[in-house]
């Protein structure tokens, strides 16, 4: 009973977010002839209406909006939303030509914040009340403060501009003819230095600050000092007793953080130019791009539905009071 209910909480906010996935993007000020035309009869490019019609005809957008909602839901079935507008080519090309740089900066990222924001957060609270736990957290507190942009900007200007250490921008360098495959693993990781320093700065304070917090109150729970009776040692009651039941409930959460990195790699691929899902995003906001619109925000939509669905999935496997529950409920 108790998944008939989760699966159909998410059909339901699959189907609210298909209907506002059509409406939104037509919700914006112009429309993707001004932007292809660079605003019209007042922009930089004049055309005549008849011109203007034509356009209109070619990328069926003199249709009624039932017929092109009509059309966007088959398209939803069968994964085919058109060609985009901007490149001229079917939607999903130009989606998994850019998904593989985004996956990349985001997958390192969460590793490397789940990873350290945990393992600070766990021997933070360790030294509960001591120097390294106060100096620790007022640095992630400051870290926490800075947005990812300003980061991102400040690492630009420091290791890019002033240093001279690594690139401005891109994925990699243009043109590169090295015939070694190890080059060009260099040269890629290079230029998604930055943007995964950025992404991982910006999510390691909040993993901190929820895993020390979780953990001092497990510290605080009568089987620790049990453990600690029993002659083990520090180490072992660290990480077999603290760490174990105090990453449980973080589950949820790191799951949704991966999602959210996702969709908030937009700011981050911004600035550095990096040609990811984020900056593919902003370019189709500007060029009011609809079929690339409507494929960019139902591939995030899906991939934040399915890490929390795979989260619920997880978490009762993970610790048995919440299967007992669940048992509980079907009987």
């Amino acid at each position: 009973m108790r998944i008939i209910r989760q699966l159909a909480t998410y059909v339901s906010v699959l189907i609210f977010v298909v209907l506002l996935n059509f409406w939104l993007p037509r919700l914006l000020p112009g429309g993707p002839v001004d932007f292809l035309t660079a605003g019209g009869d007042q922009g930089a490019i004049f055309v005549s209406e008849v011109q203007k019609q034509a356009m209109l005809e070619y990328y069926h957008l003199n249709n009624t909006l039932w017929v092109q909602f009509t059309q966007y839901l088959k398209g939803l079935l069968t994964f085919d939303f058109g060609l985009s507008f901007t490149y001229k080519s079917p939607v999903y090309d130009v989606i998994t030509l850019r998904l593989p740089w985004t996956l990349l900066i985001v997958g390192v990222s969460t590793l490397l914040s789940i990873i350290i924001g945990l393992a600070l957060g766990l021997l933070s609270a360790w030294k509960h009340q001591g120097r390294s736990d106060r100096l620790t957290f007022v640095t992630m507190l400051a870290l926490s403060a800075v947005p990812e942009f300003l980061l991102g900007m400040i690492l630009l200007i420091v290791f890019s501009v002033n240093m001279g250490v690594l690139p401005l921008s891109g994925a990699e360098t243009a043109f590169n003819a090295s015939e070694h495959v190890i080059d060009r693993v260099i040269d890629v990781a290079k230029h998604a230095a930055l943007p995964i320093i950025t992404l991982t700065a910006g999510s390691l304070a909040g993993l901190y600050l929820l895993m020390r917090n979780e953990a001092i109150r497990v510290i605080q729970e009568p089987f620790i000092e049990f453990a600690t009776a029993k002659g083990l040692g520090n180490r072992v009651v660290l990480l077999r007793h603290v760490a174990r039941n105090s990453a449980l409930p973080l589950v949820t959460i790191i799951f949704i953080r991966i999602g959210g990195l996702l969709a908030g790699s937009v700011l981050v691929e911004t600035v550095f130019s990096y040609p990811g899902i984020g900056k593919l995003l902003q370019e189709a906001i500007l060029a009011r791009d609809y079929p690339l619109l409507h494929g960019l925000f139902l591939m995030m939509t899906l991939s934040i539905l399915c890490l929390n669905m795979l989260a619920d999935l997880i978490y009762p496997h993970l610790d048995p009071r919440i299967r007992e529950a669940h048992k509980g409920d079907k009987s």
